[in-house]
């Protein structure tokens, strides 16, 4: 089993350059995410609108898209949990 460096393997060097451009954020991750949680709550309400009007749709199909935004939400609850305890903890540290 191989497991991935967590640096690249050359030494980063400082140019002096900067670039006007700042890398993606914790506001960006946290965007697509919920972006991507959209998307797939999107995905199943379709999917049982389509259903529930009669369309040609596999019940199978839309029970795994019910599952699979039941287990995102209940993913991104989690995550939020964990980082309002993070935040709480560092809030309670004393300086």
């Amino acid at each position: 089993m191989d497991i991935a460096p967590i640096q690249t393997a050359a030494p980063l060097a400082h140019t002096g350059t900067t670039t006007n451009r700042p890398e993606a954020g914790f506001a960006d991750l946290l965007g697509r995410a919920i972006g991507q949680l959209q998307a797939i709550s999107d995905t199943a309400d379709q999917k049982v609108n389509a259903l529930a009007t009669g369309q040609d749709v596999e019940l199978h199909d839309v029970m795994l898209a019910v599952e699979a935004e039941s287990l995102a939400i209940s993913l991104a609850t989690q995550v939020r949990n964990k980082a309002v305890e993070a935040y709480q903890e560092v809030f309670r540290m004393q300086i």
